[in-house]
């Protein structure tokens, strides 16, 4: 039964929640989801590639590429994003989700520029 508090949350955390969503219909499409599971009020989305809390979605992964390695605790680490989420609502993509996705694009970019020198 959807009680007044998750109907509330879903309006407080609403710009994470429609990005999640946009997120797991682009990965399903392109068949990066191993598996879903619904757990502690989040749903856990297991990517091939993908590590990031967006809202009610907790995506996260076991794979590996030449940016990344495996990490088991990924999918605690991003769980507690989720929380972040719920304590900052609307603020949260500007405080959290832009910060993040700076350090891990620069990382990248600083791992390409290295390795051609």
């Amino acid at each position: 039964m959807v009680r007044l508090r998750d109907i509330a949350l879903l309006f407080w955390e609403l710009p994470q929640d429609a990005l999640g969503l946009a997120v797991l219909g682009v990965a399903r499409v392109l068949g990066d989801v191993v598996a879903v599971e619904r757990d502690r009020g989040r749903l856990f989305v297991e990517s091939r590639s993908l590590g990031v809390s967006l809202g009610w979605f907790v995506f996260w992964s076991r794979g590996t590429n030449r940016y990344f390695r495996p990490d088991p605790l990924m999918k605690r680490h991003e769980y507690g994003h989720s929380f972040q989420s719920r304590w900052l609502g609307p603020l949260y993509l500007p405080l959290v989700g832009v910060p993040s996705v700076s350090r891990v694009l620069y990382g990248m970019v600083y791992r390409e520029v290295k390795r051609t020198r």
